[in-house]
């Protein structure tokens, strides 16, 4: 099987980036089966106009109005919903995924004004974006990071760093905007609760995805050999990284997570040995998405350093 091939696949329509809804042009419209002509929107006219007759014998005063009733497993939905829609500054410099410690840093009085920002909001969460490696433009998933004073250290040269960890999964609803300083982006966000399924898997396809994480400690046994027979690191380097991911996960999702965050560590390797997978993972909907796409990644990856099939 030709896993690059899969893995290139894979990767190139998973990644967004900010963008625009666009209305087509009148003369661009065309039902299911392609018609355009002027004939069919006199049909779509006069049947508007039908039901727009019948809209006149309805009474949509004020008094004739009813209340929608809501039963509390509603109105806990509809409140989940609310809570998960914020407005936050973002930062587009790293993937990051979530449990990805981070470091960085600048002398840049914009970079202070969003860290004072972020500590005096109440919550301090930043918005972490990376770019997508096709266009290079800004992806529209990402994960927040915290800002704590604990974690903001000033340097005598003027140098502000900070050391986050990536956090909750989220993706950017509509256009960022400058915030009153010109300093930093501000964007309205939609929170992915707890990283969960945004569609649900069926049966069949809990099944495929139970199955592909089993396969896992197999793979990653093989990948963790070649890393070490290869010289690209040695076994301390691999434990290092392990250390800050903690152990593997059962949970079918977070162990894709897992196993990127070994692929795409960070600070990355000094010889990469995989494709940069975390946009593509921050895209995916569903853990059978997910663990298919590292499970094809970390396969490529073995191919990759053995030299069976190099990716580049």
């Amino acid at each position: 099987m030709n896993y690059f091939l899969l893995l290139v696949a894979y990767l190139a329509p998973s990644c967004g980036a900010f963008t625009s809804i666009r209305l087509p042009a009148p003369s661009s419209l065309s039902n299911s089966h392609g018609e355009t002509s002027s004939s069919h929107h006199k049909e779509r006219y006069t049947s508007v106009n039908t039901r727009l007759n019948v809209a006149k014998d309805i009474d949509d005063s004020p008094d004739a109005a009813e209340f929608l009733q809501l039963s509390s497993s509603d109105l806990s939905r509809l409140a989940a919903v609310r809570d998960r829609r914020l407005e936050m500054p973002i930062l587009i410099l790293e993937p990051l995924l979530p449990g990805q410690r981070l470091q960085f840093g600048s002398p840049d009085p914009k970079f202070a004004k969003l860290i004072a920002h972020s500590l005096s909001s109440g919550s301090g969460e930043i918005g972490m974006l990376g770019l997508n490696p096709h266009t290079n433009r800004p992806l529209n998933m990402g994960v927040t990071v915290q800002i704590t004073p604990s974690s903001v250290r000033n340097a005598d040269d003027g140098m502000l760093s900070v050391d986050v960890v990536g956090k909750n999964q989220f993706e950017v609803e509509g256009e960022p905007w400058m915030d009153d300083t010109d300093s930093f982006y501000i964007a309205d966000v939609e929170m992915v609760a707890d990283g969960s399924n945004e569609v649900e898997d069926g049966p069949e396809q809990i099944v495929q995805a139970s199955t592909l994480s089993a396969a896992v400690p197999r793979l990653m046994e093989s990948w963790m050999e070649w890393m070490i027979q290869s010289g690209v690191t040695g076994r301390s380097g691999i434990e290092a990284v392990m250390k800050k991911l903690g152990p593997m996960p059962d949970n079918v999702g977070d162990r894709a997570i897992w196993i990127a965050s070994l692929l795409n560590p960070v600070p990355a390797y000094e010889t990469t040995v995989c494709l940069e997978i975390r946009p593509a993972l921050l895209a995916c909907k569903t853990d059978l998405e997910r663990i298919n796409l590292t499970v094809i990644a970390l396969q490529s990856s073995i191919d990759h350093i053995s030299g069976k099939r190099r990716l580049f």
